[in-house]
């Protein structure tokens, strides 16, 4: 945590520089809620104008969505850098939206609303019916006609959306909504969420076909094998501050005992308490399970598992943690699933290998633990490189935390981290030296990483989380039939890292680094940062005198900042120089947007670099964007011209999705 005078200078740097500016600040709207969406308009997969990315230097651009105290508002950042206003609107306060990709259609399945589309879904204080409670409807637009075309009631509030060219997913409080998108009918719905006191209230991670909730009990017969294996990795500081809430527990407990013997009740302790604790020891609830499901052959209507239901549709069931999940997300391909629990110390990376029979037989390898610190804190946004090779993880303190992985597992190293392109999990070292054969029988002969037989674990497996993870009778019998099968022993080992990176955002974009010269690109002012001597980002947490609870949101994509040092040149020239990690793309609830250059290098330290050396980067701000509203910006509201990149990209996802059906 950030010392006392740390926060004053912090305060002042952020303050101080616009009271005495000689202006009056200019009035911005309140920011509630940032993202990066994904949607036709970045769609590298269907969209064929980027289906040749590598030979016309053409880039998706960054689709982004900030909602308001009143309306929302989305930007798109092309590869130019210029920031372009696409949508814009003022109608109450927003609680969550969506825009909708194009479904994915065939020669038996037609989209009911191809004429109407794009879509934008809306989650909003007031519905189009008037009638219904607040935040409890979800009103889907037509973003070419400006009509509604759709209305889906509910009669609990709604916290949050989510969508793919499959389903619309509407996340209820411990219920779960799916609606098939091509009619928006109800597909399926999941009523056994695991409740999470925030800011996910119902935290879900949505890929391309999966999707992954928190279950609140564990079945055994649909049980995964695999699952989250100890940690181990607490420093001298939290073995004291885990030994001082022992002794706190342990006197509070005396101190119970004691009143219930004298029969008096001590000042400021309600009966209910005790009554509470007495039903929390007999509650059936568990926290910190994950069910997988398969959104294409999961039945329809109720997803409800138990020990009669079969596992169709079910992928994988597992406990992650301890502690009530409070995050989750699928990478690019959807093989690796991030959590974490509400205390943010670790996070947690699994590699998901799926069974045809059941969900019982799918492996979940834990391969990495990304430990974040001590201190508690709460996750809101997680999201990957496209390689996955990198993982942001940002807290509501306003930081992000830039962890290294492998899509494999194993130690982040320079062999692995500084090459622009994923390595083989071996080199050709290691290959030809038979040390993969040699690795292999010997953590055979110790049990596996998650050996359920004591004391033949090779890394520290012995929680009560993963013993009781290993309690299946039927895990060993097949171990010796198919040493080489991945959903066998022995796992791949645990790995522990530590962030590389914590980057805060600022309150003002002035406090980042000295401005060379500002730059009005369309709506948004877009500054480009002078190139600067990179430093090692401070291994600290932000303070929370600052302001609180930051909402911020990340994602990796191109460098927006060429153009500062190559405005003649075209981008082909510029991408002759290849960067070993796209840069980093933090918006804060300010709408101060900030470009952010990661640079990896062999440890500094380090005697001898080699291919095993750990790694450190650098970190630098290039370019930022001032994208917040103004309370006399002028709304942009459909319907919207031919022309409109929205609409152009929806045209060219149908068109594309059209060939494919035949």
């Amino acid at each position: 945590e950030q010392s006392y005078m740390e926060s004053v200078v912090t305060f002042l740097q952020d303050v101080v520089p616009q009271a005495y500016s000689g202006t009056p600040p200019e009035e911005k709207e309140k920011i509630v809620w940032v993202r990066f969406e994904n949607a036709d308009l970045n769609d590298t997969s269907r969209n064929m104008e980027f289906h040749e990315i590598h030979s016309t230097g053409n880039e998706p651009p960054l689709l982004l969505m900030i909602g308001y105290s009143d309306g929302m508002q989305v930007w798109s950042i092309p590869i130019s850098g210029e920031a372009q206003e696409l949508f814009s609107i003022r109608h109450g306060p927003v609680r969550a939206a969506r825009i909708l990709p194009a479904p994915q259609i065939s020669a038996q399945k037609c989209d009911n609303f191809a004429e109407k589309r794009p879509l934008l879904g809306v989650c909003k204080s007031i519905g189009s019916s008037g009638t219904s409670p607040p935040y409890c409807c979800v009103d889907l637009y037509s973003l070419r006609t400006g009509e509604m075309v759709k209305s889906i009631q509910f009669k609990t509030p709604i916290y949050d959306l989510h969508c793919n060219k499959r389903i619309l997913v509407v996340v209820l409080q411990e219920k779960i909504a799916a609606f098939d998108s091509c009619t928006f009918t109800k597909k399926f719905f999941v009523t056994s969420c695991y409740p999470c006191p925030g800011p996910n209230m119902n935290p879900i991670a949505l890929g391309s076909r999966w999707l992954a909730y928190a279950e609140n009990k564990l079945i055994r017969c649909h049980q995964s094998r695999g699952g989250a294996c100890g940690d181990n990795i607490q420093s001298y500081t939290a073995t004291v501050i885990s030994a001082a809430k022992t002794i706190k527990t342990g006197l509070t407990m005396v101190g119970k005992v004691v009143t219930q013997l004298t029969g008096t009740v001590p000042p400021g302790t309600a009966e209910e308490e005790l009554v509470a604790h007495s039903s929390a020891r007999r509650s059936p609830l568990v926290p910190g399970i994950v069910t997988i499901i398969d959104t294409d052959t999961v039945a329809e209507g109720q997803v409800l598992l138990s020990e009669d239901s079969d596992s169709d549709g079910i992928v994988a069931h597992f406990p992650a943690h301890e502690k009530p999940i409070c995050c989750m997300a699928f990478n690019p391909s959807g093989m690796l699933l991030v959590t974490t629990d509400t205390l943010g110390h670790d996070f947690h990376v699994f590699q998901i290998l799926t069974h045809p029979w059941s969900s019982s037989q799918s492996a979940v390898h834990h391969l990495y633990t990304l430990h974040r610190g001590e201190t508690e804190a709460k996750v809101q946004d997680i999201s990957f490189s496209h390689d996955c090779r990198w993982v942001v993880v940002s807290t509501l303190r306003g930081t992000s935390h830039v962890f290294p992985i492998n899509p494999y597992g194993g130690q982040p190293c320079v062999r692995t981290h500084m090459s622009p392109r994923v390595v083989n999990r071996m080199s050709r070292f290691q290959k030809s030296a038979g040390l993969e054969e040699i690795e292999q029988e010997l953590t055979s002969k110790q049990g596996g990483r998650c050996s359920p037989v004591p004391g033949l674990s090779s890394s520290p497996s012995g929680s009560p989380l993963h013993g009781k993870l290993n309690s299946q009778d039927t895990y060993n019998n097949f171990t010796n039939n198919n040493p080489g099968n991945p959903r066998l022993l022995p796992l791949p080992s645990l790995t522990v890292v530590l962030p590389l990176a914590q980057i805060k955002q600022p309150m003002t974009l002035g406090t980042i680094t000295k401005r060379t010269g500002p730059y009005l690109f369309g709506a948004g002012c877009f500054s480009i940062k002078a190139p600067c001597k990179s430093k090692p980002a401070p291994q600290i947490s932000p303070s929370k005198s600052v302001g609180g609870e930051f909402c911020v949101a990340a994602v990796f994509g191109s460098s927006r900042s060429w153009f500062a040092n190559n405005s003649g040149l075209k981008r082909e020239k510029d991408q002759s120089k290849q960067f070993v990690v796209e840069s980093l793309y933090i918006i804060s609830c300010y709408g101060s947007l900030v470009e952010h250059v990661l640079e990896p290098r062999p440890l500094s330290t380090a005697p001898k670099i080699s291919d095993d050396t750990p790694l450190e980067m650098l970190t630098c701000p290039r370019a930022s964007w001032a994208l917040v509203r103004t309370p006399q910006w002028n709304e942009l509201q459909p319907p919207f011209n031919a022309n409109h990149p929205l609409l152009l990209a929806a045209d060219a996802v149908q068109y594309y999705q059209y060939l494919l059906a035949g």
